[in-house]
């Protein structure tokens, strides 16, 4: 039944289609729809195309306005062997939400939402067999700007299992690719015991520019997990572990030399730290240095506030904290210069299709199959909410909302009875779109909601004919 609900979606494509259906077709648009095969016959994705040569640079168009510059030799198969017959490149475009719909496409990276500006599908075969792009070499694409005025970025398609699918920012997924490979490896081995980790390889040099520096709490009395710093919501922990109160320079040298530095003190009535002397409980050697920095820092935190804690702070108790250096990746930077290793390819396009970078969205794209251009849509915890929705045979129903006021699509899933969708952004206009598969025909519903709606019903499903579908579509581009 799931893979009939899937199939239904092929239905939903963008009114342009319609309007290329042969005379035959359109005699019959206002028949009501009987089968999933009847309306696929009408209704169809358009894939285009390409015959390359091998050791010639080429650009494509496609139909909807999709640029893509290919350099000469660069692409192989996955045993690294070169073809050396003309290459077939396949490309289907999908930039409005109906051809989202259509190719069951959502706009969702992880839990996040994307705001997507298009997606394409791209391929690459000799005589049905897969190439793959060479390493250290890319292909460019251009998604049509469309008078679109934002910073966007390249995903990729990323298939968690045969049902979940994700997007992932080109620049992240290596990491991806590196976990899969290493759980491959390790699925091929005859391994029983501790949990194995695996060793990320990095697309580009890891140099220390790339890093944030700040310290971390690597051990502490329990007290201070709840005892709160005056004028503050935060814990002496979250104080040092917060990146805006740290010297990075000095988190830096921490890091770099690998430093601990462990103290048990006493805080007085006022909620002062004082007394402070190197930690008894451990025999490793302490740096001085290191003990002099970190004594520093503590001492100019916050004082706690001891009426926050429901226990006594007792002032003859000998407390205990250490700080150790830490790094994050700064994923800005990672991304300039992950993307700056291929700057010489896409100055090249960039030159060929669109001189002034007006109306095009260039990325430099390794990887095959499905593309897209999208920004995440940033939304604080606080502003989240979980958007249900009640209706008839919601096992046997696919149900996607569409935002107002960005291009985003997502699909719910099923939960006890109800369909849900998590984490959407507090006080939205939405449509919802579902599509219900009973009795042997498919049915359509479609209803508006605000995201805080609680008692969202989709109901009224109808069966339809070609030409009220079109209507539908209509208004959702």
């Amino acid at each position: 039944m799931t893979r009939n609900i899937k199939l239904i979606l092929g239905i939903l494509i963008t009114s342009m289609l319609f309007t290329n259906c042969s005379s035959d077709k359109k005699k019959n648009r206002n028949i009501l729809i009987n089968s999933i095969a009847e309306i696929k016959s009408v209704l169809s994705p358009t894939t285009e195309s390409f015959e390359i040569q091998v050791n010639k640079e080429t650009i494509l168009k496609g139909k909807k306005g999709t640029s893509i510059y290919i350099p000469a030799n660069a692409f192989q198969f996955e045993n690294g062997t070169e073809p050396n017959e003309p290459i077939t490149i396949e490309l289907k475009e999908c930039f409005s939400l109906t051809d989202m719909i259509f190719e069951n496409l959502q706009t969702i990276s992880g839990d996040r939402i994307l705001e997507t500006n298009g997606m394409i599908y791209v391929n690459a075969e000799v005589n049905g067999k897969s190439l793959f792009v060479k390493k250290g070499k890319a292909f460019v694409v251009g998604f049509p700007k469309n008078g679109l005025d934002k910073e966007m970025d390249l995903f990729y398609e990323l298939k968690l299992n045969d049902s979940i699918k994700t997007w992932m920012p080109d620049y992240k997924f290596f990491e991806t690719k590196s976990a899969q490979e290493s759980i491959a490896e390790i699925d091929s081995l005859d391994i029983i015991g501790d949990d194995i980790g695996y060793e990320i390889e990095y697309p580009i040099e890891m140099t220390d520019d790339l890093y944030d520096y700040g310290f971390r709490s690597s051990g502490s009395t329990a007290t201070f997990f709840y005892l709160k710093l005056k004028g503050s919501d935060e814990t002496i922990i979250e104080y040092i572990e917060n990146p805006s109160n740290v010297d990075s320079i000095t988190a830096h040298k921490f890091n770099k030399n690998n430093w601990t530095a462990g103290f048990d003190f006493n805080i007085n009535k006022k909620g002062i730290m004082y007394n402070f002397r190197p930690e008894s409980h451990s025999e490793r050697k302490q740096n001085d240095e290191a003990l002099k920095l970190a004594k520093e820092f503590l001492k100019s935190a916050p004082t706690f506030d001891i009426e926050s804690y429901d226990r006594e702070v007792k002032n003859d108790w000998d407390y205990y904290l250490s700080i150790s250096g830490s790094r994050s990746i700064n994923w800005n930077r990672f991304k300039q210069k992950f993307r700056n290793q291929y700057s010489n390819i896409t100055d090249t396009a960039i030159q060929k299709i669109d001189p002034n970078a007006l109306e095009y969205y260039m990325f430099s794209a390794t990887e095959m199959g499905w593309i897209n251009c999208d920004k995440i849509w940033d939304i604080e915890d606080s502003e989240k909410t979980d958007f249900i929705v009640k209706t008839n045979n919601p096992s046997e129903t696919k149900i996607q909302i569409i935002f107002k006021d960005i291009k985003s699509i997502m699909t719910g899933t099923y939960e006890n009875g109800v369909l849900v969708f998590k984490n959407i952004p507090k006080g939205k206009e939405i449509k919802v779109i579902g599509i219900s598969y009973s009795n042997g025909k498919p049915t359509l519903a479609v209803g508006e909601s605000m995201t805080d709606s609680k008692d969202f019903e989709l109901k009224e499903f109808k069966e339809f004919t070609l030409d009220q579908l079109e209507t539908e579509l209509n208004k959702l581009n």
